[in-house]
């Protein structure tokens, strides 16, 4: 119920200042008692999407207001991508993972460099399943967060594995047929950077490892450019 509440809001069939209906109407509707209904309506409350007021109802909110927890929802919900969220969640996505990246080369220690030549390994290993190695290389990104050492840069990377884990961007890795051996010469310019003492070379390294982590963004993209454009359009 609230999974379905909440893709109204997404799809736009309820917009930020639409109240919604009555409780009496919802429960009839989906066939529930009111404090199951309830319930559901605490839970898009806890994400941000609506306020509720006694004797008022509930109010749809605007969606930059809602929870971050949205993030894996907006992009894929009812079993297909929102390419236009992909687009933005990956517009802002890069760049921090940049700067992480920048963070990890300066702080990085022996053994998590060993770490990262262990995954490296694995999604080099052309006998293993695709996805198994594709993971893999999602696991990179949760060891340079741990290379800043800093809890929010790792909370932020484990966050970005799970989106990339999201089922609908699994079978469209399978649909490009992309294979994974394509991070393997980047991992190995990242460690021999680094051990050569050339942070500069190592991050350049990152950037293509990242910029190939997004390159599934870029080719689901023809929708989603198409809806920032005419939302930009819109807001001027």
């Amino acid at each position: 119920m609230a999974d379905q509440l909440r893709d109204a809001i997404l799809d736009g069939r309820l917009s930020a200042g639409d109240k919604l209906p009555p409780e009496r109407e919802l429960a009839e509707r989906f066939q529930v008692n009111r404090t199951s209904l309830r319930q559901a309506i605490g839970v898009l409350e806890g994400l941000g999407l609506v306020s509720v007021r006694q004797g008022d109802g509930a109010t749809v909110l605007p969606v930059g207001e809602a929870s971050l927890d949205l993030l894996a929802p907006m992009i894929f919900r009812g079993g297909r991508i929102d390419a236009a969220a992909l687009a933005d969640a990956t517009e802002v996505i890069r760049p921090l993972l940049l700067e992480m990246s920048r963070l990890a080369v300066e702080r990085c220690r022996p053994e998590q460099i060993a770490e990262i030549c262990r995954l490296r390994d694995v999604i080099a290993d052309g006998s293993l399943d695709r996805e198994q190695r594709f993971r893999a290389c999602r696991d990179v990104i949760v060891v340079l967060s741990d290379m800043t050492h800093n809890r929010v840069w790792q909370m932020l990377a484990r966050q970005t594995r799970n989106l990339l884990a999201l089922p609908a961007l699994r079978e469209a890795r399978q649909e490009i047929n992309r294979d994974p051996e394509v991070f393997v010469p980047l991992i190995d310019r990242c460690t021999a950077a680094i051990d050569a003492g050339q942070p500069d070379a190592a991050l350049a390294a990152l950037g293509k490892f990242v910029d190939c982590l997004g390159e599934l963004a870029t080719i689901l993209d023809g929708a989603g450019t198409s809806g920032r454009k005419k939302r930009i359009q819109a807001a001027s």
